[in-house]
């Protein structure tokens, strides 16, 4: 029992306050997609080193390797006592492995520091010779008090596949599209209409000059109230189409003009 009491206590300590930064990444991980989903030729292969990437702009970074044709397959944030980058990039470089992901990209953000004091019990053996000329034991226990200050971080990760050749088309003329929520209405001051959220290089919607956060009011005289307006206009159009696109960029309209292609 002296050597369980010993360790036990320090060891209980160090769990409950760095809630394991080296496995949090994999236990915290939620996919965005089931196993599998996208094409073979998507994910990490064999042998292959996926990249870590540590950012300051999680939000930044994510639009950047977006842009370079991956897709997001899943996301891992908790909350816990600082480590090493070597052992975060080792914990990340796990996790890709096993969900075959060839890109994570993270950052860290101080939360808080915990300050404390924790008791450890030491057991004391004692002996004596007792009035019948016997040798005689029995114990004390006494406490030794330590204190501890763990500085701790929110950590905060995505995975990424990269997207085939075959499979771009899908995002001509070169941007992907969502609803604004009520979070982008508070910030762009406007109600209705398709927020671009990835533009992606080299494409013809990269050389228009469109951007994240403009925002789709107008096709060639159709109203776009939404992405699913977007997506119902785009499913109508054609190669070599000439699209008259009117979008909201920092509260003022702007007219982009762009032939229907991708590149």
């Amino acid at each position: 029992m002296k050597k369980i009491y010993k360790y036990i206590f320090p060891c209980f300590l160090f769990f409950l306050l760095s809630s394991c930064v080296t496995t949090g990444f994999n236990d915290f991980y939620k996919p965005w997609y089931e196993e599998n989903y996208f094409p073979e030729e998507s994910y990490l292969k064999d042998q292959e080193i996926p990249e870590i990437i540590q950012t300051s702009d999680l939000d930044s970074k994510f639009r950047e390797v977006s842009s370079n044709w991956y897709w997001c397959i899943g996301y891992s944030g908790f909350n816990g006592a600082e480590l090493d980058n070597s052992e975060i990039t080792q914990a990340l470089t796990n996790l890709c492995n096993e969900k075959k992901a060839k890109i994570a990209i993270w950052s860290k953000e101080y939360t808080d520091t915990r300050n404390g004091v924790y008791s450890v019990p030491q057991t004391n053996y004692h002996s004596y010779t007792n009035s019948s000329g016997y040798l005689s034991s029995y114990t004390t226990t006494t406490y030794s008090t330590h204190s501890y200050s763990v500085q701790r971080y929110d950590f905060s990760s995505y995975l990424f596949v990269s997207i085939p050749d075959e499979y771009k088309i899908i995002y001509i003329p070169g941007f992907s599209t969502c609803d604004l929520t009520e979070h982008d209405r508070e910030i762009y001051k406007q109600n209705t209409g398709c927020l671009i959220n990835i533009v992606y290089k080299n494409t013809t919607a990269y050389y228009a000059n469109l951007f994240h956060g403009d925002i789709i009011t107008n096709i060639n005289g159709t109203k776009i109230l939404s992405a699913n307006d977007f997506s119902e206009f785009r499913k109508n159009a054609e190669f070599g189409d000439k699209w008259k696109i009117t979008i909201v960029r920092n509260g003022i309209e702007k007219i982009i003009e762009l032939t229907y292609t991708l590149y």
